[in-house]
């Protein structure tokens, strides 16, 4: 009996040992853990690439971003901080809807969100101004066309129908349309006059000429001292009849975005209506990620496109097939759905977009059932 005593004594005696012996190791585990807190290799080279990664998004922005598109709020991991995000277009066709655009030579401009706690929602045109910084358009006769039938001119109620827009190379405006004064009875009408620029924004047009069911209309009125204002109207913020002279807002005349520019020149002639933009930058132009001749540049601040958060941003989109860009706020998803994706390893993003298929911001004013006989 006092054997197994002695036995079970020395068993329980060993188990103690073996557990002090186990406790002492691992405190000095910890001990040498706690000394020694550096990173294993792998964790340590990633976080070295991320950091070199962060090096060179940093130095694909131009030197000249912080005046155009400084930082104006604390910076995380989900905010830049900037402003808004930088726009470069270059030999593109770039539409704000339908028909709706300008055939761009080379643009500079910054999107700035309309909520400064937000990214620039691409898919939400009303989620930002369009502020050009430099640069020249063109905006031709079917984009003008489409801008007076599809925006300007086509609500309930419009006394103007049926506009095309043309123009000659002395600078004369030329509009031909149907008008009604008398409800129901519509009657061909024509303008010819000149355009001018006022303020910056104020695209002026002033009909020297004016038919209307091909009788000259101008010297009667004048003979009658009736402006044209009194004889047809137009309804709409972008647009209004000021005596004889039709003033376009160039802030105004457009769908969404809204936009604050400055024109420093504007002409016309047969391609259409030219406008050079400026403001107090004329930014340093990004690399392209992509080197192609016509393409659209997002770079620098943060853009939500599709569901994905992009800070940072330094996007490009081109054609699939390699051809000059035509593309629209209003379609550019579809395009990017029937294209595809490419990326490079420091996260920038190069979207190859199918050929656009146009759709009308608002559809044009129509001849009414009755009318249309």
């Amino acid at each position: 009996m006092n054997k197994k005593k002695t036995t079970a004594r020395t068993v329980v005696a060993v188990v103690v040992v073996l557990v002090i012996v186990l406790i002492v190791a691992l405190i000095a585990m910890r001990t040498t853990q706690s000394v020694n807190d550096s990173p294993p290799p792998l964790t340590s080279e990633k976080q070295s690439q991320l950091n070199a990664l962060d090096d060179v998004a940093k130095a694909a922005l131009p030197p000249d971003v912080d005046a155009y598109n400084p930082v104006v709020r604390d910076t995380n991991l989900r905010d830049t901080g900037r402003q808004g995000v930088g726009l470069f277009i270059q030999h593109a066709f770039f539409r704000i809807a339908g028909d709706m655009g300008f055939d761009v030579d080379r643009l500079s401009a910054l999107l700035i969100p309309t909520d400064d706690s937000q990214p620039v929602i691409l898919d939400d045109p009303s989620s930002f101004v369009f502020k050009p910084l430099h640069g020249s358009v063109v905006m031709p006769p079917s984009a003008l066309t489409a801008l007076f039938n599809q925006y300007l001119t086509d609500y309930p109620g419009t006394q103007l129908r049926a506009l095309k827009v043309s123009a000659t190379d002395d600078g004369q405006m030329h509009v031909t349309g149907d008008t009604q004064k008398v409800p129901g009875l519509w009657l061909p009408f024509e303008m010819i006059g000149p355009v001018k620029l006022v303020a910056g924004h104020l695209f002026v047009y002033q009909p020297e000429k004016v038919k209307i069911a091909g009788l000259p209309t101008k010297g009667l009125l004048d003979a009658i001292n009736l402006q044209l204002s009194k004889l047809v109207q137009i309804d709409t913020e972008g647009a209004q009849l000021q005596g004889d002279n039709i003033v376009l807002d160039l802030n105004h005349a457009l769908p969404p975005p809204a936009q604050v520019v400055h024109v420093k020149t504007m002409r016309i002639d047969q391609m259409g209506l030219h406008l050079d933009f400026t403001s107090p930058f004329d930014p340093d132009w990004p690399t392209p990620i992509l080197d192609t001749d016509s393409y659209v540049m997002l770079n620098g601040g943060d853009i939500k496109t599709f569901r994905t958060l992009v800070t940072n941003a330094r996007m490009q989109l081109v054609a699939e097939n390699g051809g000059k860009l035509d593309t629209s706020l209003y379609s550019y998803r579809e395009q990017i759905v029937g294209g595809h994706f490419g990326s490079t390893t420091s996260g920038e993003l190069v979207a190859y977009l199918a050929p656009l298929k146009t759709a009308d911001y608002l559809p044009p004013a129509q001849p009414e059932k009755d009318d249309a006989k």
